[in-house]
């Protein structure tokens, strides 16, 4: 038997009029976000959903984004603005003919390094901290740990107990 229950405390959600409604956190449930049997909402951490034109949206638009993509972005840009910083530092030796790569490549680097900032700092504000590498391991470890609490259920095991 399916029981609709509440993507937070897995409580049974309240059908009224075709809205759910969670008496233990006191809200009504999109229906998106209502969950079976006490499981707990999926959340995704897809490595591969994440490029880097996607870091390209605007600060609103990169605030909408999981956390998880947040920080696999920052990786990216990361690497984008060590890229430029190179470019930039081989074009400023050549001189010469080069010194309008080297300010556009410089406007580039700009960019990716106030790109970095906006999403550190928006991970900043959703969790206290932003990773300071990212690695592959770093990368595993939060699919390992996001797989690990998709798994858990919100079920309170009750046992049966006989009264005398």
């Amino acid at each position: 038997m399916t029981i609709y229950t509440c993507p937070y405390c897995g409580v049974e959600l309240q059908n009224e009029n075709d809205t759910f409604y969670c008496g233990f956190c006191e809200m009504s449930i999109k229906s998106e976000d209502i969950q079976e049997n006490g499981v707990r909402k999926q959340i995704p951490f897809l490595l591969n959903t994440v490029t880097i034109s996607d870091t390209e949206q605007n600060t609103s638009q990169l605030m909408q984004r999981s956390t998880n993509e947040l920080i696999v972005m920052l990786r990216l840009v990361r690497q984008k603005r060590t890229d430029f910083y190179n470019y930039l530092r081989v074009l400023n030796k050549a001189k010469g003919d080069f010194q309008e790569h080297a300010e556009l490549t410089g406007k580039d680097y700009e960019f990716w390094t106030r790109k970095a900032w906006v999403l550190e700092n928006i991970l900043r504000d959703r969790t206290g901290s932003f990773p300071e590498r990212i690695t592959d391991d770093y990368l595993a470890g939060l699919a390992a740990r996001a797989d690990k609490i998709n798994r858990k259920s919100m079920r309170i095991r009750t046992k049966n107990r006989t009264k005398s």
